[in-house]
């Protein structure tokens, strides 16, 4: 309870709806003569506590799912008022508009904290594939949006990935039983460090492919790092501790030389790729010529490599795939080597 004297609030303030309304979208209200009787009332009725600052609160649980109603009842168009000062067409923010007074009608009170991406944009979009700007979310319950991807991660390690409020994830018992680990993402972004045994070396791996099939030493840690969502193992990489050695092994192409780049710049470590000796040997038989605007085997954008193997490569505008050389026994001794 407050314990303050009861005080009207004035929602015909242009001061007041505003902060009402940019409580609802940042969920944090700032105290001053103007707001203090919506504060007062808002915390009789729990459902705002106060933060580290003394004039400072935010929404509890609580108030995340009632506020809105208490806005409907005083506030009638704040949802129109709050869109207002957004670029959007008159057709869209309607739609939209209709869209959330429908599911906030017919939407169950214990909203999940995890919510898949093309759930939220069909639910508030009409459809998997649309976009919702910031702005929007805004106006949205407070979900975390996962794509839902998995990180996957192969080796003899019994690294354990620790997580706040929940048993750590020991991945040894894991790949003494499986081919590999596939922890979902929901699960990695609880993540807050690693601890327990650490690999001699990790990799990041781009294809799915190499990474199921590829033979490798003991030791050797795998974690899958695709092209389109290398976020997971980013965040794994960042916890391990730098004195692990890190090395990419990717396509030789523009997009597989980008992706080991984006790693390095998101972790602080070099950049290392793993470029077998002999890789230069497939070349005649399995190189590729470069196609513009294609997802792998763009043309080239980097400036020409130092290396003999990708400068060949970039000068006659062709790539190579990692899973050529998959099968081949020099490979294990080269990734022994490496290692050591």
């Amino acid at each position: 309870m407050s314990g303050q004297p009861e005080l009207a609030v004035d929602w015909q303030s242009q001061i007041l709806r505003d902060a009402a309304i940019a409580l609802f979208k940042t969920e944090r209200i700032r105290r001053d003569v103007y707001t203090w009787p919506l504060i007062s009332e808002l915390l009789d009725l729990e459902w705002i506590s106060q933060t580290d600052g003394a004039e400072s609160y935010t929404l509890t649980t609580k108030g995340r799912h009632q506020y809105p109603k208490l806005l409907d009842q005083n506030l009638p168009q704040w949802q129109e008022l709050a869109l207002s000062g957004m670029s959007m067409q008159d057709e869209e923010r309607d739609a939209f508009m209709r869209r959330l007074e429908f599911i906030r009608a017919n939407t169950r009170f214990d909203l999940p904290v995890w919510i898949n991406r093309k759930s939220f944009n069909t639910l508030y979009g009409g459809d998997e594939r649309a976009e919702i700007s910031e702005e929007l979310q805004g106006l949205l319950p407070k979900y975390r949006i996962s794509e839902d991807a998995v990180l996957r991660v192969r080796g003899t390690t019994d690294m354990h990935l620790v997580r706040k409020m929940l048993k750590p994830i020991r991945l040894g018992p894991i790949l003494q039983l499986m081919s590999h680990a596939a922890i979902p993402e929901r699960d990695v972004m609880e993540l807050t460090e690693v601890d327990g045994e650490q690999p001699y070396m990790v990799m990041t791996v781009e294809n799915l492919s190499v990474f199921t099939d590829m033979d490798i030493p003991d030791h050797l840690m795998l974690i899958w790092a695709p092209l389109n969502y290398p976020d997971l193992a980013i965040k794994v990489l960042k916890m391990i501790p730098q004195y692990v050695p890190h090395v990419h092994f990717g396509d030789l192409d523009s997009s597989g030389l980008a992706l080991a780049e984006h790693i390095a710049d998101e972790t602080g470590r070099p950049v290392r790729r793993f470029l077998p000796e002999f890789w230069q040997e497939y070349m005649n038989e399995y190189a590729q010529p470069c196609a513009d605007k294609a997802v792998k085997g763009c043309s080239w954008q980097q400036a020409i490599s130092s290396n003999t193997l990708i400068r060949k490569l970039m000068l006659r505008k062709e790539w190579l795939p990692q899973s050529a050389v998959l099968l081949d026994p020099r490979l294990r001794s080269e990734l022994s080597a490496l290692m050591n």
